[in-house]
């Protein structure tokens, strides 16, 4: 059993670490802006759409690659995209024109839209339910820790050697991933012959085993039917979409253009919440494990995240010296994110996971998109005319309007935790795994 128990945290480790190589791929080109619009002969709006490529085809591809996993397993799925993320990084370093380096985006994107999936997938599989939060949270912070290493570190190799050198490394990297996922990882743990015994019994007796491994795995259609999914949706969309929209685009500018900050100092402030933001997932999932409703700590915090945007909401140009604090406490907030997949494995079990995996990550992207997307609809409508360098310019009260939206998007995550408060305990009282 010991070393059962090493070996499933070094499985976790190679998916989570695959993870990671797909968050530092998620954000890389941040801080190769001026390389990418050289070589490729792009504006704003053309980078912006080779850099969201990647989003495209990871959102798109979540709930298929859910039924692949439940179907196949995540060993084979996680190999695959592995491979096909690594193709896709030599492409693009090597790309020299716009829709070679959109293919490459793509693919890169594609790869490694199975890394979340796949990873609780196999620790639903290896790991004790009383674990799933915590292990949940921490794929998150490896992710997390992905993006950092795409920040200051790749910035300071790819000024040295060059950003395609820099990116064919890091594609070359995604095969030899793809070598440590076919040859350590494994879809399930061995059975002890106890336990199979004991099993076997059961089924023969009509005991529990019998009646569980008669239930038939829910279809795509059966886990889009029930009203869980959405309220699961709803959670995990709008706990991380102010995470992504303010850590991800607009914290810097807001930094700079409110606060008076350097870019690179604005940058540094907003990475801290994406630092909160992996010190919470983990922290929240192994309280989550601990407690007896999850969904009633979901709304405890989402409410805290109301409040808590509100002060920018009111007061824009909140001193650093509040604003910091506030938006450490936001990151952690945002952790809450991970309790909505250990839920997922409560209500859906070990078989159809992958399938509602695959449904609640889609909208954590969609969601976070789609509120970087209205903030800045919400500056255009709210800008005064100001221009630098040919560069709109915003002031408090556009920002204002945009922190008002997240407030928004925390109080509805507390009206669909009291309904899935409900669900969950439900599900408790009939005996669901």
């Amino acid at each position: 059993m010991v070393l059962q128990h090493k070996r499933a945290w070094l499985i976790w480790a190679i998916a989570a670490g695959f993870y990671s190589y797909g968050f530092f791929h998620r954000v890389a080109p941040s801080v190769i802006v001026d390389d990418l619009m050289l070589a490729f002969a792009l504006d704003a709006t053309l980078l912006g759409t080779l850099s969201a490529t990647y989003f495209y085809t990871y959102a798109a591809l979540q709930v298929p690659l859910g039924i692949l996993i439940d179907r196949y397993g995540a060993r084979a799925i996680l190999t695959g995209g592995a491979v096909t993320a690594a193709l896709g990084g030599i492409l693009f370093a090597v790309a020299t024109g716009l829709w070679s380096a959109l293919i490459a985006r793509a693919l890169i994107g594609g790869g490694v839209a199975v890394g979340y999936i796949g990873t609780l997938k196999l620790v639903g599989a290896w790991f004790p339910l009383q674990r799933f939060g915590l292990l949940a949270g921490l794929t998150l912070a490896a992710g997390t820790a992905g993006a950092i290493g795409a920040q200051v570190p790749l910035s300071l190799v790819a000024a040295s050697f060059g950003w395609r050198p820099t990116l064919l490394a890091v594609g070359l990297a995604g095969l030899a991933l793809a070598l440590l996922v076919v040859t350590v990882v494994r879809d399930r743990p061995p059975v002890p012959q106890a336990e199979a015994a004991t099993a076997a019994g059961a089924m023969l007796s009509g005991g529990p085993s019998a009646k569980a491994s008669a239930t038939p795995v829910p279809g795509l259609s059966a886990i889009l039917a029930r009203p869980e999914t959405w309220l699961l949706v709803t959670v995990a969309g709008l706990t991380g979409a102010p995470i992504l929209a303010f850590a991800g685009l607009w914290g810097v500018p807001y930094f700079v253009q409110v606060h008076g900050l350097e870019r690179t100092t604005a940058a540094a402030l907003t990475s801290l919440m994406l630092v909160a933001w992996a010190i919470g997932g983990p922290a929240l999932g192994t309280l989550a494990d601990r407690v007896g409703n999850r969904a009633r700590l979901i709304l405890v915090i989402a409410g805290l995240n109301a409040l808590l945007w509100l002060p920018f909401a009111l007061y824009p140009t909140l001193p650093l010296a509040f604003a910091l604090p506030l938006m450490l406490a936001l990151g952690l907030g945002g952790g809450a994110m991970i309790i909505a997949f250990a839920i997922v494995r409560t209500v859906f079990g070990t078989a159809a996971s992958g399938r509602a995996f695959g449904i609640v990550n889609t909208s954590v992207l969609l969601f976070g998109a789609a509120a970087q997307t209205i903030f800045g609809i919400l500056l255009d409508w709210r800008w005064t005319g100001g221009v630098v360098d040919g560069k709109r310019v915003y002031d408090a009260s556009a920002y204002a309007a945009g922190f008002v939206v997240f407030s928004l998007a925390a109080a509805a995550v507390v009206a669909a935790g009291i309904a899935l408060a409900r669900v969950e305990t439900q599900h408790k009282r009939v005996g669901n795994p």
